[in-house]
């Protein structure tokens, strides 16, 4: 969709139907050091009822000073059927990643089907966020889970902990919103509700995150460019001996050597 020297917009579009009872998606994404990727998911996505699981899983390795954002689209979970979806991330050094999902639980007039979801976040140093949730039938029933609640938007930042973007008048949107900044780098920002249209949070929170890593990421490319501008021409200077002294000496420029001195 969009890219220069350094990474691209890339988006997901399905060439068939899915997720069809017993259909295994698998996404795997590597952002190489200092590259950025930013997937937008065109459509959203339908786990079909059938006899046979099914499940969605995506695998990301992101590298040193990279940047991956994910703006997901509706996962819908239709009756009769028990899906999966599992996200596994590894970040080097000062990667970041930013990935937004938005479930609910049923189609038009149905109360959805068993959906289990696990997150498993790690860096150089160990777990940053490890998540499973159960949102089976019986499960979303008890007490403190999910009740008659339909719809689950979060996003999730990792490699740094951004603050929220604003909160809504309690009960406008749902039962509530919630910001959690994990213990180490990384924040979630979680809403339910009855309808994902209510929602008016999630969205502007994941624009404002996306825009703030890339930020970072701009910031951080120049300076790295810059340092290597500076460190190759300081190379070149050196590299051209006692006649290009000589010869800077007599146009007033710097002699080799000294072009890094403070």
């Amino acid at each position: 969709m969009d890219q220069d020297a350094d990474g691209a917009r890339v988006g997901l579009l399905a060439t068939q139907a899915l997720l069809l009872s017993g259909d295994d998606v698998r996404i795997e994404v590597d952002v190489a050091p200092g590259a950025w990727l930013d997937v937008v998911e065109t459509t959203g996505t339908v786990a079909y009822e059938g006899e046979a699981p099914s499940s969605w899983t995506v695998e990301a390795t992101v590298g040193e000073g990279a940047v991956l954002t994910w703006a997901g689209k509706p996962f819908v979970v239709s009756d009769e059927i028990a899906t999966h979806r599992r996200t596994r991330i590894r970040l080097h050094g000062t990667g970041k990643v930013l990935m937004q999902e938005k479930v609910v639980l049923g189609r038009a007039g149905q109360l959805g089907g068993d959906l289990s979801m696990s997150l498993e976040a790690s860096d150089d140093t160990g777990p940053v966020q490890v998540e499973h949730l159960n949102l089976g039938q019986q499960a979303r029933q008890m007490p403190g889970v999910f009740g008659n609640l339909r719809s689950m938007d979060t996003v999730t930042a990792l490699g740094w902990t951004p603050e929220p973007t604003g909160e809504p008048e309690a009960g406008t949107t749902g039962p509530g919103e919630t910001y959690f900044p994990l213990d180490r780098s990384g924040a979630a920002l979680r809403w339910m509700g009855i309808g994902r249209f209510r929602d008016q949070l999630c969205d502007a929170t994941f624009a404002a995150w996306r825009e703030e890593a890339m930020r970072d990421y701009r910031h951080r490319h120049a300076e790295r460019h810059l340092g290597q501008a500076e460190e190759e021409t300081c190379l070149g200077e050196v590299d051209r001996g006692p006649a290009a002294d000589a010869a800077a000496a007599a146009a007033g420029r710097p002699r080799a050597g000294t072009c890094c001195a403070p």
